[in-house]
C-alpha cells in the first residue's frame, strides 16, 4: 500500500539558555586545549629523543655528531673516511643499525 504524503511539517528545536551556552563554550575550549596539548606532546617526542642522543654522546666523550652530518662538507668527509677504513657495507650497516658505535659483535 502506498504511503500517504505528509500533510504538515513539525519542527523540533532545542533552545539553550545562557548557562547551558556557557557550559558548552567551556567544554569546547577545554577540548581545544586538550587537542593542542596532544599535538605538542607528539611533536616533542622526536626533539627530545634527538636531544637525549646528543647528551648521551657528549657524556661518553665522543665527537659531537648529528643525523645531518651528510649535509656539511666536514660531515661528508667523516663519512668518506669511515667508508675507506671499514668498507662501504660495514659502514652502511653500522650507520643504519648501530649509530652509536658501541656494538661489540661487529
Amino acid at each position: 500500500m502506498p504511503k500517504a504524503k505528509p500533510t504538515q511539517v513539525i519542527v523540533h528545536r532545542i533552545e539553550l539558555q545562557e548557562k547551558e551556552r556557557e557550559f558548552l563554550e567551556t567544554l569546547q575550549t577545554t577540548q581545544s586545549i586538550k587537542n593542542i596539548g596532544f599535538a605538542a606532546a607528539g611533536a616533542s617526542v622526536p626533539f627530545l629523543g634527538f636531544m637525549s642522543y646528543k647528551a648521551w654522546r657528549e657524556w661518553r666523550g665522543q665527537e659531537e655528531g648529528t643525523v645531518f652530518d651528510f649535509l656539511s662538507n666536514e660531515g661528508r668527509d667523516k663519512i668518506k673516511e669511515n667508508i675507506k677504513e671499514e668498507g662501504f657495507w660495514k659502514s652502511l650497516r653500522g650507520t643504519l643499525f648501530d649509530p652509536f658505535g658501541i656494538n661489540p659483535f661487529w
